[in-house]
């Protein structure tokens, strides 16, 4: 099996491979208007015109001269087509195609992020090769999808081969990959982990293992179906005009490329103030703002714990992630709201983490604020609080396990062992108060959220307003 970049002339028997599956695949389950849209999408006049401006880009699988897979995707590493032959369906031919254009994205056109629309059916596809949803099923133009995204990294970056004959369940690869081994209280380098990095079909499971009926069958997307926005990035910050102090951006990155036998890497991003008139606050202040975004770098790599030490102990292969992002979502005089979003691995392949962090300061004295400083947790406020989170969810079951007294006792900061941490963060339309979620493995009230917030308006909140919060 070969898998290489496609000519121009070869553009047109692709087409006709992906209206070949989709028709027989995928159609069935697309209305009218939808079937009409993709037909308009895939016209050879349409990709020939995208092809020519450099906005297309096809790669191909070839068993000996036969085409029996493409996936094409744009410049800025957005999928756009993702077809396979039926009769080859099941045997890592899309894998090794997604793979081709994940090594392309990364080496040549250096983008940070692969993107795609999925059809719903495809979701647990995409999921399984790494990719994560970024927002709940949308429709457009006829077309159902589940936009989703994945992290680029040239630690990644593999040889492209057929799948190993045993499959190995992952987690969801987002962010960078980082492998050291820790013993004995210090960190020693892992045995062969630059191998296993270019063995990465042992971190992708078979496409057959957990398809739905859609898998590599078929997807396809239109630029006019991507999301601008996602994640931190779409919360609607509120800056204040004029603000005395500067907010600036830091980076925090590690990468030992000495190691022959391992790739430690970090990237972790931050707000950093200047210009406060209180030196020493703004020193706290700064300090504070690094800590909060430097957590599980802490956490994993600067003062491991004993149970990081044995899961990495049990690895062959142990992993470590940390990649932060951030937001400042809210700046007064008086106070800054940041919001952190963390992906990593934290032991191995198998322990991937993604977390919410909030971050609520006094530009003042420092003072760090906690939802108990800013709403009276009485019994109207939970019940108020419950019924917005099950909301957001769609799901009347989503935190049925707990009881009032311990949503109560979760919102004055204290976890519940780790599974429930309390955050909550302001914007441009009030305050969102919710969880980032650490349930056990197996746990059956997991429903799959990584972090919810329940958005209160600030006039929905001033009837459980304290006055200990500057609002």
């Amino acid at each position: 099996m070969e898998v290489r970049l496609l000519q121009q002339h070869e553009v047109l028997p692709a087409l006709h491979l992906v209206w070949d599956v989709f028709v027989t695949e995928v159609a069935p389950g697309y209305t009218p208007e939808g079937v009409a849209e993709f037909q308009k999408f895939i016209k050879y006049e349409n990709i020939h015109q995208m092809w020519q401006r450099g906005d297309i880009i096809f790669f191909g699988a070839y068993d000996d001269t036969e085409l029996c897979g493409t996936l094409a995707f744009g410049p800025d590493g957005h999928i756009l087509l993702f077809f396979v032959k039926k009769q080859y369906q099941g045997r890592g031919i899309g894998r090794m195609l997604f793979q081709a254009a994940y090594n392309d994205c990364a080496l040549r056109l250096r983008v940070n992020k692969l993107t795609v629309n999925s059809a719903p059916g495809a979701a647990n596809h995409y999921i399984h090769m790494g990719m994560r949803p970024i927002s709940e099923e949308q429709e457009k133009n006829g077309i159902r999808y589940v936009p989703m995204e994945m992290y680029v990294t040239q630690g990644l970056v593999t040889p492209v081969q057929q799948k190993s004959k045993t499959p190995v369940i992952i987690a969801i690869v987002i962010g960078v990959i980082l492998m050291i081994a820790l013993l004995a209280g210090g960190i020693l380098l892992a045995k062969n982990v630059r191998q296993s990095i270019r063995q990465r079909q042992e971190y992708m499971e078979p496409f057959e293992e957990h398809r739905d009926g859609s898998g590599d069958d078929g997807d396809w997307d239109s630029d006019d179906n991507k999301e601008e926005l996602s994640g931190i990035q779409a919360i609607p910050e509120s800056i204040a005009e004029d603000l005395s102090y500067e907010i600036e951006e830091e980076t925090y990155s590690f990468s030992d490329k000495e190691k022959k036998s391992a790739v430690i890497e970090f990237h972790v991003m931050y707000p950093k103030i200047t210009g406060l008139a209180d030196e020493k606050t703004e020193k706290q202040v700064n300090e504070t703002l690094k800590e909060y975004a430097m957590k599980t770098v802490d956490e994993i790599y600067q003062n491991p714990s004993d149970e990081i030490k044995e899961r990495v102990l049990r690895e062959d292969q142990p992993v470590l992630v940390d990649d932060v992002e951030y937001k400042v979502c809210y700046a007064s005089e008086d106070l800054l709201s940041v919001v952190y979003e963390d992906y990593g691995y934290q032991g191995g392949r198998n322990y991937f983490a993604q977390h919410l962090r909030t971050c609520n300061i006094s530009l003042k004295d420092g003072k760090i604020y906690e939802v108990k400083d800013i709403v009276e947790l009485n019994d109207e406020f939970i019940d108020e609080w419950l019924d917005t989170m099950q909301g957001e969810v769609g799901n009347d079951a989503f935190l049925e396990e707990l009881t009032k007294e311990e949503m109560k006792k979760t919102l004055e900061g204290d976890s519940l062992d780790g599974v429930y941490v309390v955050n909550f963060f302001l914007d441009a339309d009030g305050i969102e108060i919710g969880y980032d979620l650490n349930y056990p493995e197996d746990d059956n009230h997991d429903l799959g959220y990584v972090w919810v917030t329940a958005p209160f308006s600030y006039n929905e909140i001033e009837e459980f307003k304290t006055d200990k919060f500057p609002l």
